[in-house]
């Protein structure tokens, strides 16, 4: 009998294994909890200033550095993507996944739902924080509010992911994935508004802005959490960030070969 062109349960025992694997990594999970925490404390109060500089004298800062920090520290997840493939390299397991039943969508899969999960805890609890530890609320309704954080962080997640795999396949060693995927989180979430709001940028970087994928989630969450408005408004930044996802996703099938050769730590 032909085995299935895709095995979910394969797929699945591989996801399992991987998450099992970043979850051991309990250092580098803290560190995107906690230090995106702090940070949003010493930032709230320019926060604040900004805002009530643009008219909005009921905010006290949270709206602003609430989704930035979180859109910040989530680039960082780029690199669990990578990780999954590039330990299999360093400890000399990966000729013998190859080998093994499972079909290469089903690693590629299997290997990419751990930094779905994390991604999506990670943004669960930094907005739980920032409405427990720092009052943030939203100024419009409590549905659109809530519906609308989680339609702009799915995108967001799913983006994240996309330009993971792309740059998985486009790195040779761990340590280019991590310089990637770093400076791609510090510079692109600088312009695209995660320190501060893109109103305040040099004019430079307010034209460089919206081509980063920081700019669409943050661009969204502001329209729902400052502004207060509709779920329609978060169209275009959602529809901007799942085109990042699949183009990302695209890329790196179209680069991606299972024959070739990564480097894990050097």
């Amino acid at each position: 009998m032909r085995r299935p062109d895709f095995s979910a349960r394969r797929s699945g025992d591989i996801a399992a294994l991987s998450l099992r694997l970043a979850l051991s990594d309990v250092g580098t999970l803290l560190v995107l909890v906690f230090l995106p925490l702090a940070m949003m404390a010493f930032l709230q109060p320019l926060g604040q200033l900004q805002l009530a500089q643009q008219g909005h004298a009921g905010a006290n800062g949270a709206e602003l550095v609430v989704p930035g920090m979180a859109v910040l520290f989530s680039f960082y997840c780029t690199t669990y993507v990578g990780m999954g493939f590039f330990r299999e390299h360093e400890w000399g397991t990966w000729d013998r996944l190859r080998a093994s039943m499972a079909r290469p969508a089903e690693i590629v899969v299997g290997k990419s739902v751990p930094t779905l999960l994390i991604g999506a805890a990670q943004l669960l609890v930094l907005w739980l924080a920032g409405v427990v530890l720092y009052g943030l609320r939203s100024h419009g309704t409590l549905l659109d509010g809530v519906v609308g954080v989680i339609a702009v962080s799915a995108s967001l997640v799913l983006a994240t992911l996309g330009l993971g795999i792309a740059l998985t396949a486009l790195c040779r060693t761990l340590e280019q994935l991590s310089v990637a995927a770093n400076l791609g989180a510090i510079v692109f979430g600088g312009l695209g508004g995660a320190f501060v709001s893109v109103d305040v940028l040099p004019g430079w970087a307010r034209v460089l802005a919206p081509y980063t994928p920081q700019h669409w989630a943050l661009t969204g969450y502001r329209r729902i959490v400052v502004e207060g408005q509709g779920l329609g408004s978060i169209a275009v930044p959602c529809a901007v960030l799942l085109a990042i996802a699949a183009g990302g996703a695209t890329l790196g099938a179209m680069r991606f070969r299972m024959a070739d050769v990564k480097v894990g730590v050097s």
